[in-house]
């Protein structure tokens, strides 16, 4: 199930859903270039919840909205995604761009090509 999964919605070919973790069984996560931006959430009652992934950090609000069903709120997420692709894709190329500088090995691999990910389609 880590494959990636379409979208609901005709959505530019960076973004797709899969498993958050290991645990999900549902693709219940909307990557754009392998970093979350938005989530599907079962409550305990079995009601779904959408998280908006907007803004890194700890002092940052949690944005989180009550869902119908699991695809409404796919769609949803989906919707939020493509109203805020070009500031999503910013905060992408940002975070990529610092594991890049200060995570990733110099000299093994290919360096990550920075200007698709921060490019808008």
């Amino acid at each position: 199930m880590d494959a990636p999964q379409q979208t609901l919605t005709p959505m530019p070919d960076d973004f797709h859903w899969k498993p958050r973790c290991h645990l999900d069984t549902l693709p219940t996560g909307l990557f754009l270039h392998g970093e979350i931006v938005a989530s599907m959430h079962q409550r305990i009652d079995g009601a779904w919840l959408a998280r908006l992934h907007a803004d890194d950090g700890l002092d940052t609000p949690l944005v989180m909205r009550r869902s119908t069903s699991f695809d409404a709120g796919r769609k949803g997420c989906e919707l939020w995604a493509l109203r805020h692709e070009r500031a999503l894709r910013r905060k992408v190329a940002i975070k990529l761009k610092w594991i890049q500088d200060n995570v990733v090995l110099r000299g093994r691999g290919r360096p990550l090509d920075l200007q698709d990910a921060a490019s808008s389609h």
